[in-house]
């Protein structure tokens, strides 16, 4: 029996949205009197859901600690790579998909076809269906497509 293989979505980043955000709070005292303070958050997300969340001084050590917040959260096995639910797997977009792609062939860096035992897929919304041909292996001649029920 061949099972079904999600198969990494196509230039897959760890995350596919980086925010920076200025966080105000109110300081209350007594003793010292009150003031508006800030800090700043550094959000990961992934298809349009937050991942990790990280906080600094401000906004500009925010953007200074950005890569060292990137590589801890990949590090602790934030990371990930393949499909994730029923969204499309085109980068960076959050949609349900509603067509399945199964994969004629998969290509290696050099460009050579490595057929393996099982059938592999990966699914797009509407929008993202169309792959164009200039790519091997994500490209609509390497797909055969099905509507997703």
């Amino acid at each position: 029996m061949i099972k079904d293989n999600r198969a990494l979505r196509p230039d897959a980043q760890a995350f596919d949205r980086i925010e920076i955000i200025t966080v105000p709070r109110l300081k209350e005292s007594g003793l010292s009197g009150s003031e508006w303070r800030i800090s700043a958050d550094i959000i990961f997300y992934r298809k349009g859901k937050e991942i990790h969340r990280e906080n600094t001084r401000n906004v500009e050590s925010a953007c200074k600690f950005v890569a060292t917040f990137y590589a801890v959260a990949c590090d602790n096995g934030l990371a990930w790579f393949a499909g994730v639910d029923n969204l499309c797997d085109q980068e960076g977009c959050n949609e349900s998909a509603k067509w399945r792609a199964e994969m004629r062939h998969e290509y290696c860096d050099q460009g050579h076809v490595h057929d393996k035992p099982w059938k592999s897929f990966r699914l797009f919304c509407e929008r993202h269906k169309y792959r164009g041909d200039a790519s091997f292996e994500d490209s609509d001649r390497n797909y055969i497509f099905s509507t997703i029920a």
